[in-house]
């Protein structure tokens, strides 16, 4: 019996960071951002905020849309690629937060791919009857990453040397925003609606893809000056072969979670796709022959917010009426690890 999403939430900072925002303090403009990217702005959260703050806030949003307190919580998975501390991870902060009381609340790190493996974990432990209620948590503070981030908080022009190294990561650095996004879901009676099922791949010879390659424990120690001189603690990124592997293994994934449900592309509604990049996103409409009703994209207005993308554009998605009842939706995502998959999900109510 498909588990059923019966609320949603997100959460984003209110401050707004555009592309000639970035011009200011790199070389860079909206019009290089944009071409690229699709990314017009992004969302920066205050210093302090962390990806727990923003997760919570979601979360309780989708309680209050789910029409639930707290109390009906007895499972918490969060997915997140950067969370507030090194450990613990953000589920207790979360749990905390929110009052969920003592439930099982743990973190998943796939990046990307995390609220969908965080989805499908959760629909596992309710169709096993190990919980009734799930609160599925994707959030993620990338402003700590930024090299730009402390000329922008403090307002102040980075020095020569500052605009150079914000420059040398401007092909990373100009595509993530902070931002989550949650999901309330329990056990349904009807197999023919909710969570249909999903196929989640992993590919570890890829993980070169994008990565950080210091600040971490095969060092000893796991941080020290010589790392941070050397930048070992900001993320390296393949951009081309990131988007060739995005383009061919989405669409796979999709097509073969249809097929594998006696369903064709004719019969999907909507394609929420992880928004990386809207070249990917373009790339993903080609390979499905679909246009953009059918896959759309919102990284225009909050850059890729990673684990966040999937909840955020889902609750924009059925907020403004465009996921019908009986609609089929397609969740689907690829991201560093090489983490990747698709997972079906039938809207309840019938068709008019």
């Amino acid at each position: 019996m498909g588990s059923v999403i019966v609320g949603t939430g997100m959460s984003v900072p209110d401050r707004v960071v555009g592309n000639d925002d970035l011009a200011a303090v790199m070389d860079t403009s909206d019009r290089w951002i944009a071409t690229r990217s699709g990314v017009r702005e992004r969302r920066v959260a205050e210093p302090g905020v962390g990806a727990s703050h923003l997760g919570a806030a979601a979360a309780a949003a989708a309680l209050a849309d789910a029409g639930l307190d707290a109390g009906a919580v007895d499972l918490l998975v969060t997915a997140t690629m950067t969370p507030d501390f090194l450990a613990p991870g953000m589920a207790p902060l979360i749990q905390d937060r929110l009052g969920l009381g003592r439930v099982p609340s743990f973190d998943l790190r796939a990046q990307c791919s995390g609220f969908l493996y965080a989805l499908d974990l959760a629909d596992g432990y309710l169709q096993a009857e190990r919980a009734g209620t799930a609160l599925v948590v994707g959030a993620e503070v990338h402003s700590g990453f930024m090299p730009w981030s402390a000329q922008l908080a403090s307002g102040a022009a980075p020095d020569p040397a500052g605009w150079d190294r914000n420059t040398r990561h401007r092909g990373w650095g100009v595509l993530f925003g902070d931002g989550a996004g949650a999901m309330v879901v329990k056990a349904g009676r009807d197999p023919a609606v909710g969570y249909l099922g999903g196929r989640l791949w992993t590919d570890g010879s890829l993980f070169e893809l994008i990565h950080v390659p210091g600040v971490g424990f095969r060092h000893q120690p796991y941080v020290d000056q010589a790392q941070l001189e050397g930048e070992d603690h900001l993320p390296v990124m393949q951009g081309r072969e990131l988007y060739r592997q995005a383009v061919r293994l989405m669409p796979e994934a999709v097509r073969q979670v249809l097929a594998e449900h006696g369903l064709g592309l004719e019969d999907l509604d909507v394609v929420v796709a992880h928004q990386a990049n809207d070249r990917i996103t373009e790339g993903v409409r080609r390979a499905l022959g679909v246009d953009a009703d059918v896959v759309p994209s919102n990284i225009g207005r909050y850059g890729n917010t990673t684990a966040a993308t999937l909840p955020i554009l889902y609750h924009e998605l059925r907020s403004a009426g465009r996921v019908p009842p009986g609609g089929l939706v397609c969740f689907t995502a690829f991201g560093a690890g090489a983490h990747w998959g698709a997972a079906l999900y039938r809207e309840p109510g019938d068709r008019t």
